[in-house]
């Protein structure tokens, strides 16, 4: 049985200190354990669909019961253990991952030395049309555009905007097709995104490489083709998946924080 995603425990001895903004420090260390073959071809080429270029793989942001944020030094403090999920619609990409976290003595994270405390295989296959999810890295939704001037703004979505849903269906879409090769043979709405659980705590708003994003937590209802959700959950929901934006779980099966 092939297995698309993994939640990988980390164990350290001192407190891990990082930039609130990590996302980027978190990219760069996942594509260090990703297959390096793999990793290359997926970042040089990827999946195109017309101009565009998806990965279709994706990981969450850091999760631990012990958290501490500073809002002074801008600094979060992870104490004991941290959480880390990854997903992707190549099952090699999380086998391979997972050899290698497995076999590495020697792994850190801006210069901490962090051990694999755990490693858990998840399927992430649905069976329904109708699924509970909660998102473990923030969802962004976007549209830029260029002003009289020539400058280019980018307005970001709320989840209670309606053009939220409308363009992480069409993201979908685009998605799908780069992996198929062919054209979504369905006509009208294929993919419904209703928050349940979504307050003002779950926005998160980011600097990742200089530029500021905004994206949301929280818990979500989709609707779709079970094919489809299964999709989702491997590849991330919205934009920037493989920059650590945009993973959901289903409900009932996030990750155990022992």
């Amino acid at each position: 049985m092939r297995m698309p995603a993994i939640h990988v425990t980390f164990s350290f001895e001192a407190p891990l200190i990082l930039p609130i903004n990590y996302q980027h420090l978190l990219q760069s260390f996942v594509y260090k354990i990703l297959p390096q073959e793999e990793a290359t071809q997926l970042h040089e080429e990827g999946f195109q669909h017309n101009n565009r270029t998806y990965k279709l793989f994706c990981f969450s942001s850091l999760q631990s019961p012990k958290t501490l944020y500073d809002k002074n030094t801008k600094k979060i403090t992870f104490h004991d253990k941290i959480i880390l999920s990854i997903s992707s619609i190549i099952p090699e990409i999380i086998e391979k991952t997972a050899n290698f976290l497995i076999l590495s003595e020697d792994l850190k994270i801006r210069g901490y030395s962090i051990k694999l405390h755990s490693l858990e295989f998840d399927k992430l296959q649905v069976n329904e049309d109708t699924l509970i999810v909660k998102a473990v890295s923030p969802i962004t939704v976007y549209s830029t555009y260029e002003k009289r001037d020539g400058k280019k703004i980018t307005h970001y979505f709320t989840p209670f905007d309606k053009v939220f849903e409308h363009l992480i269906e069409e993201n979908f879409i685009r998605k799908y097709e780069a992996f198929t090769k062919k054209p979504l043979s369905e006509q009208g709405q294929v993919l419904s995104v209703e928050p349940i659980k979504v307050n003002k705590w779950d926005k998160v708003v980011t600097n990742y490489k200089g530029t500021w994003i905004t994206g949301w937590k929280g818990k979500y209802q989709l609707k779709a083709k079970a094919e489809y959700l299964s999709f989702l959950l491997n590849t991330g929901l919205a934009s920037k998946n493989s920059s650590g934006f945009g993973m959901i779980l289903p409900e009932n099966t996030l990750p155990t924080r022992d």
